[in-house]
């Protein structure tokens, strides 16, 4: 693509006065990630685990313009809670048409009814599919693992509870701030 040139989709979404989206669903232990950090030579860090696998599954979606910023927790990933996503997206942008831009996970295979709700929102929601294994070409990759720095990266939570608040105050960051996760939207522009 050339410099200055808009992408095909933009240009729709701009002529429509719609909203680019790029959606994928991360997963967070109940254990923290562990991460690099500074320490005493002789003292090395120490964070505490459980050792358990309690999950949190989280849809994330960003858009282009303004990196506004939408989740939603849910227990499993399937085609229904990502129906539910994808009704909570269209609600967040009413009155504009999303452009919702994802991988090829197996959670983005909707039922017959959701294909349905799918041909019925055809003007308000479209979705279009990464090539395979192309993590490089989704911003939300480096959302998530901006999220682990600031939520999960040499932390101990005692429940999934205190996780989930870390979370979602992180989430509530990114929204007062899309400045922290502005910069991995701007390339895609």
């Amino acid at each position: 693509m050339a410099e200055g040139e808009i992408p095909r989709d933009q240009k729709k979404a701009a002529a429509c006065r719609g909203v680019v989206l790029f959606e994928d669903e991360a997963s967070f232990w109940l254990d923290g990630t562990l991460h690099r950090t500074w320490a005493r030579i002789g003292h090395q860090p120490r964070v505490d685990t459980f050792g358990q696998r309690k999950t949190a599954h989280i849809y994330g979606a960003v858009s282009l313009s303004g990196a506004r910023f939408t989740f939603r927790f849910e227990e499993v990933f399937n085609g229904m809670t990502f129906l539910a996503f994808l009704k909570q997206i269209v609600a967040k942008y009413r009155g504009q048409k999303v452009f919702l831009i994802m991988d090829n996970g197996p959670c983005h295979n909707l039922d017959e009814d959701g294909k349905r709700w799918l041909k019925e929102n055809s003007t308000r929601l479209a979705l279009f599919r990464l090539p395979p294994y192309s993590p490089e070409f989704n911003p939300m990759e480096p959302v998530w693992k901006t999220t682990r720095k600031l939520a999960t990266h040499n932390r101990f939570y005692r429940t999934t509870q205190e996780r989930d608040a870390a979370l979602r105050k992180t989430f509530r960051t990114f929204r007062r701030r899309p400045a922290l996760i502005a910069a991995h939207v701007a390339r895609y522009r």
